[in-house]
């Protein structure tokens, strides 16, 4: 349990977290709130596309990347829709199972983690995942920084990565400090 928070105040947060979850509120406004998120991070393309061209597959949509994508897809904008819905519902439940204490975090560091685990990146990075489960945030948002994707985001042409692995760290960062 990290240093900031009391047994109490944990517990408490927890009973309030399944609690929500049980009724179903808690799970449909933080769908909609990742939505949301993904949004606004990602952007819409209706046409199959690649940020990096050294990528191996086309990514469509709010930020969808498979081989199901081929150069030239299109798709509309309710079918960008309902792939975000899938997409975000499948990675709340993959996130939840990687950090399973993600329910106590804070909405901001939730934010900042659902964000970059849309990218891939949080799974990817076993050694911050480690040092979180640890409750070592301070080690974690450094770790979550050296990263080849964060250091090579510019050469390569997107960076607007550097500000969604930074703002995780920050948010890490925040959750030590208090």
């Amino acid at each position: 349990m990290p240093d900031n928070i009391t047994k109490t105040d944990y517990a408490k947060r927890r009973e309030e977290e399944m609690t929500k979850k049980e009724t179903g509120s808690s799970s449909d406004s933080l769908l909609e709130r990742f939505k949301g998120i993904i949004r606004d991070a990602e952007g819409l393309k209706l046409e199959a596309y690649k940020p990096d061209p050294t990528e191996e597959h086309w990514t469509i949509g709010f930020g969808r990347y498979g081989a199901e994508i081929k150069e030239g897809d299109t798709i509309t904008e309710e079918t960008a829709e309902e792939m975000l819905d899938e997409d975000v519902s499948v990675r709340i439940d993959s996130l939840e199972e990687l950090l399973p204490e993600f329910d106590t975090y804070p909405d901001s560091l939730k934010d900042a983690l659902f964000s970059e685990h849309y990218r891939g990146s949080i799974a990817d990075s076993p050694k911050t995942v480690k040092l979180m489960l640890d409750y070592d945030f301070d080690e974690a948002a450094l770790e979550y920084l050296r990263n080849k994707e964060y250091e090579q985001a510019e050469e390569k042409g997107i960076p607007g990565i550097r500000p969604r692995m930074e703002k995780l760290a920050e948010e890490l960062g925040k959750l030590s400090a208090k």
